[in-house]
């Protein structure tokens, strides 16, 4: 079962490169200062994003609140007296998927990430059809008609088709991690060369925020080793991002610029919050090793440690929450 990592969620690029009119309507806004090419290379980046995020959201909640209940052996765990909800995927998110298998061939081609697309797209579906039987066994509560007979053999079919989907998984994270560095990057000198001062900081937050993850990420760090942080390195990247945050919230008071780069206020107001929420919950884990307060036994066999304060899940959570309010962002 994959772990945690940073790959909560990755922003969407938005197609609006540089200022705008309060007065144009969306349609201009969404093409000024984009050539064609460059227009269809964001829609397709875009379509994988919502890709990823949809693997690191929905699917990943569901793999592991399974998982976390039955285990990852080939045959499950089953409690005495089992009370259990099955998670699923709607289908309304599922939609993602067939966007972005119908991007494999078009023009701009992504040559590291667009034979990933191709291997993913029967892997997923066939994850998310044993999941869909379980989902049915589970909510019918089959398992009392059976005595978990069929339980476990769809147990055994989801940890098979679970180690399928993560070896193709992690070849298609690491494929687009290198291309998200690369759009990012350019999205942010295109912010910073048009004057988008609010948008350039409300992106250079998110990369370095994600900076900070990706380094308790390398050091393997997770809510059960937190106190073994190696402070110094988080420290250099917490420092950047809260630069950044404080930066952020002195420029999105400025309601002429506001005006100027055409942001709507309610979005940018919406998208501060959530970074101060982020930066907040890497600042409970610094309160945390200071205080040399490991995370209790009840909180980490518990289900929710995205919710407990002072942890890496907790930071990856709110700032996963902030990508999604980034995102939104207009």
């Amino acid at each position: 079962m994959r772990k945690l990592s940073f790959f909560m969620a990755i922003i969407v690029l938005s197609a609006v490169l540089s200022a705008c009119s309060a007065n144009s309507s969306i349609a201009d806004q969404a093409t000024i200062g984009l050539t064609s090419g460059e227009s269809k290379k964001i829609e397709k980046y875009n379509a994988y994003v919502g890709l990823n995020n949809l693997m690191t959201g929905r699917i990943n909640e569901v793999l592991v609140h399974y998982f976390k209940k039955f285990g990852v052996a080939e045959q499950p765990a089953i409690e005495k007296n089992l009370s259990f909800i099955m998670l699923g995927v709607a289908e309304t998110e599922r939609e993602v998927i067939d966007k972005a298998n119908g991007y494999i061939s078009n023009q701009p081609a992504f040559s590291n990430v667009d034979p990933v697309v191709t291997k993913l797209t029967p892997v997923i579906k066939e994850l998310l059809s044993v999941l869909d039987d379980m989902k049915a066994y589970y909510d019918s509560r089959g398992y009392v008609d059976d005595n978990f007979t069929k339980g476990k053999q769809l147990h055994t079919k989801l940890v098979s088709a679970n180690i399928a989907y993560e070896t193709v998984a992690k070849q298609y994270f690491t494929a687009l991690q290198k291309l998200d560095n690369e759009q990012r990057q350019a999205q942010l000198q295109k912010l910073k060369d048009s004057d988008q001062q609010i948008r350039y900081n409300a992106l250079k937050f998110m990369i370095d925020a994600e900076a900070a993850v990706i380094e308790m990420n390398e050091q393997g760090i997770t809510a059960g080793n937190v106190l073994q942080l190696e402070m110094k390195k988080f420290k250099a990247k917490y420092d950047i991002m809260t630069e950044d945050l404080n930066s952020l919230m002195t420029i999105a008071k400025d309601k002429k610029r506001i005006q100027t780069e055409g942001i709507n206020s309610f979005s940018i107001e919406s998208y501060v919050r959530s970074a101060t929420e982020a930066k907040a919950a890497a600042s409970k884990i610094i309160e945390r090793i200071n205080k040399k307060q490991p995370v209790s036994d009840s909180d980490l066999n518990g289900q929710f440690l995205n919710t407990t304060d002072g942890t890496p899940e907790n930071f990856y959570y709110q700032l996963s929450k902030a990508v999604e309010s980034y995102n939104q962002m207009n």
